[in-house]
């Protein structure tokens, strides 16, 4: 139960880590890069993001969903 907890707020952190951490890339206004490294397409971009609010949403019910029944 507190493993899934755990895991799942640290994949939430990660999806505001790279929220906030996204930028435009210096050469390419159409494309996101990361604190300055990497270019993705904004459509990548938000499926990475995307993709880790998702298994945040998928541990933290686990973790709901193992917790003590009282």
């Amino acid at each position: 139960m507190l493993r899934y907890f755990v895991t799942g707020n640290l994949w939430l952190l990660l999806a505001v880590v790279l929220l906030i951490g996204r930028e435009p890339w210096r050469t390419a206004p159409t494309r996101y890069g990361f604190l300055g490294v990497g270019s993705l397409t904004p459509v990548g971009y938000n499926l990475v993001v995307a993709f880790c609010v998702i298994v945040a949403a998928v541990f933290l019910l686990l973790a709901y969903r193992t917790g003590p029944k009282s």
